[in-house]
């Protein structure tokens, strides 16, 4: 079905004006429907379940924080209410409270009931396998995967990847601290924030149950974020002794996605996180 054709079927509305809205992933448009609303609509043209997996994330974090409505969802599409980008003076304190009272949300094991995406890159989440150890999990699932497909890509020589490998070492005496399964956004920097006169709004998630520290790696690494959202956090959450010699370790996650999707631009920023925590310990 045409993305018109979708609409008709899901709200029972005609839309009369699409524009095309840049996700980097999926086909995306403002749609301005015959009612005179807007809505958002993501669209694929293979059926696969990565939008029902998207609706499922945001309905579970609806229940914390504010994400757009979902209107309608298939394996082909996802319809949300459009959200208005407008000022919002308070956005950051908002954000940084919000933030908090999602992870207080929390689970007995780490991972998710599915795999889903961190961009286009997949992020498997040790369905069914029941583990308690967030040491093990981050290392399996999130560092040791990345690092072996940055090698597998020839993003990383062999000497690069021999010395990726050493960070499971350290990364164990690093968080060798008591771990609650937090839920978490999963890809939180500032262009997944939408600020508005509701409060800010969260999207595109890659949503999963790990250590609250790793949903700030993201912010660190490209900014767009007030000392004002991260004192609300810490007001209402406050971090645990010892965040800043995690922080380098949580950010190597995202530069070697970065890394595998966007090529060896990425690979100073990969190196030096190792370099830091190498130094560290």
């Amino acid at each position: 079905m045409s993305i018109e054709e979708h609409i008709k079927c899901h709200i029972n509305q005609v839309a009369i004006n699409t524009v095309s809205v840049s996700t980097g992933i999926f086909e995306a448009y403002k749609v301005k429907l015959e009612s005179g609303k807007s809505i958002f609509i993501k669209y694929q043209h293979n059926s696969n379940n990565q939008l029902i997996n998207e609706a499922t994330e945001l309905n579970l974090l609806a229940k914390s924080i504010n994400t757009p409505s979902i209107l309608g969802c298939c394996d082909q599409c996802l319809i949300l209410e459009w959200i208005e980008e407008s000022y919002n003076k308070n956005s950051h304190l908002q954000a940084g409270l919000s933030l908090a009272k999602l992870h207080k949300n929390t689970a007995k094991y780490f991972g998710f009931n599915f795999d889903n995406k961190i961009g286009q890159t997949d992020q498997v989440n040790g369905v069914g396998e029941r583990i308690t150890d967030w040491s093990e999990f981050f290392w399996q699932y999130r560092l040791l995967y990345q690092i072996e497909l940055a090698h597998n890509n020839k993003l990383i020589n062999h000497d690069d990847y021999q010395r990726s490998l050493t960070i499971k070492g350290i990364l164990q005496k690093l968080i060798n601290i008591s771990i609650t399964p937090s839920l978490l956004h999963g890809d939180l920097w500032s262009g997944n924030i939408i600020s508005s006169n509701n409060g800010p709004y969260f999207i595109d998630s890659a949503s999963y149950y790990g250590h609250r520290e790793i949903d700030f790696a993201l912010t660190f690494m490209f900014g767009g974020f007030s000392e004002e959202f991260y004192s609300a956090y810490n007001d209402s959450y406050p971090l645990d002794e010892g965040f800043e010699s995690r922080k380098p370790l949580y950010m190597l996650y995202h530069y070697l996605n970065h890394l595998n999707i966007f090529g060896k631009t990425y690979h100073s920023g990969v190196m030096n996180c190792i370099d830091q925590l190498k130094s560290n310990c």
